[in-house]
């Protein structure tokens, strides 16, 4: 394998089209392999941190910190394992633990992440409100990206990371679809202080199972970064099953506008959060109905699922949710932004052909995502569409039952002995 050495490498100019995650990744490590970069986002300067807390395997966060993507520091929780529990009579308030699942997380603050990698992508090549809205392969080495303002710049490489709706999706496979799955996640936080008492959180992510979808709660850092006891945030996320017949209504927000994919924080009517708050309290232990009655702004998406035939035509490339799309149960949402990033980068660095180079990194991503998706498809099946009552099972039930749906062994949800 040949490094970089031909014109058609040392040269090369590369756009990227979005700004979240692997945007940012993308920009940081294409421009530091010595690559011409500029990064269209359709917002402003920076992304509003809706996200709270963001789960992926702890190698993913080791591969931040070893490439400095995020400083060697960055606060983040390291989790070994899940705990599955339901509400039950003789445990209303915490719970019944029917099983602690071995897992491997590593749970940080979305804004921390995001703003690790935003300060490393040198303002010179981020241009915000610039709303890419067209893409035309001209020849086979070069890609014009179109803006709403008619403005045309033309590229050796476009790498599309603009999120589940891509526009580059869409453009290299107009065939393919984002399905609904049939539920949706409804997410809030809310500052440990406002909580009381601690204690259950402590020992790790709560999953708490109920009749057509499960809950999890865990500690992320504060807003600021910190990890101390009365500082961390709560972050929580409910999925909960709403038919496709009712999901337009579901999402209409206070002005009465039927809004795609979501609601965002403060969008949710008065009376589709109380709706929602009260199920919860039917639902899941009362220590964990608790938090979730205290939650301001609750927000809610859709959740969807899509799998891609390549990650590349040509000289366009795919990269985070733009390519494979997976359910948020995987927690593979960074973890393929960072990886697709990070891998596009060493392969362009490899081999002097950038032909070859695409090649190769598209073969290996589409198989790797394309199985992600899979693996969120599994764990959606056991943990909303078929969930069993946990309250009338122990561990080695437990472990029967779910290693009899998720076949798919990641390191988040490794293989049980």
């Amino acid at each position: 394998m040949s490094k970089i050495g031909s014109s058609e490498t040392e040269n090369l100019k590369v756009g990227i089209v979005g700004g979240s995650i692997a945007g940012c990744a993308a920009a940081v490590e294409l421009s530091r392999a010595g690559f011409d970069v500029t990064l269209f986002e359709r917002s402003g300067n920076e992304l509003k941190d809706r996200g709270a807390g963001i789960g992926v395997p702890p190698s993913v966060v080791e591969t931040f910190i070893s490439r400095d993507l995020v400083d060697h520091d960055i606060p983040y929780f390291r989790l070994d394992k899940m705990s599955r529990i339901w509400r039950s009579a003789d445990e209303p308030y915490h719970g019944y633990v029917a099983w602690d699942q071995p897992a491997q997380l590593g749970v940080l603050n979305w804004g921390g992440l995001y703003n690790n990698l935003r300060a490393r992508v040198p303002d010179a090549i981020y241009r915000p409100n610039h709303n890419v809205v067209a893409l035309q392969q001209t020849n086979p080495q070069q890609v014009e990206v179109i803006l709403a303002n008619g403005a045309t710049h033309k590229f050796d490489l476009v790498v599309c990371a603009d999120g589940y709706t891509s526009l580059g999706r869409s453009t290299l496979f107009p065939d393919v679809t984002v399905d609904y799955a049939g539920y949706v996640l409804w997410r809030g936080f809310i500052m440990e202080r406002e909580i009381g008492k601690p204690k259950p959180l402590d020992d790790g992510v709560r999953c708490l199972g109920y009749p057509g979808g499960h809950g999890i709660f865990y500690f992320v850092p504060g807003p600021d970064g910190s990890i101390e006891p009365g500082e961390r945030l709560v972050n929580w996320g409910m999925y909960i099953t709403i038919p496709e017949t009712e999901i337009a209504d579901f999402l209409t927000d206070k002005q009465g506008i039927k809004r795609t994919g979501s609601l965002s924080p403060g969008s949710m009517p008065t009376a589709t959060q109380r709706s929602l708050k009260d199920q919860a309290r039917e639902r899941i232990p009362d220590y964990y109905a608790d938090i979730v009655e205290k939650s301001p702004d609750t927000f809610v998406y859709s959740i969807y699922d899509c799998q891609v035939p390549a990650y590349r035509i040509g000289r366009i490339c795919l990269a985070g949710d733009a390519g494979a799309f997976a359910r948020p149960h995987s927690a593979a949402g960074a973890l393929k932004g960072i990886n697709d990033s990070v891998t596009l980068a060493d392969a362009l660095k490899c081999h002097s052909s950038v032909g070859e180079a695409l090649a190769k990194w598209d073969s290996e991503r589409t198989a790797t995502n394309n199985g992600l998706v899979q693996f969120g498809n599994q764990l959606g099946l056991a943990l909303v569409q078929q969930i069993p009552d946990w309250s009338k099972m122990n561990p080695v039930s437990m472990e029967e039952w779910f290693s009899g749906i998720v076949t798919i062994a990641t390191e988040y949800l490794p293989a049980t002995p």
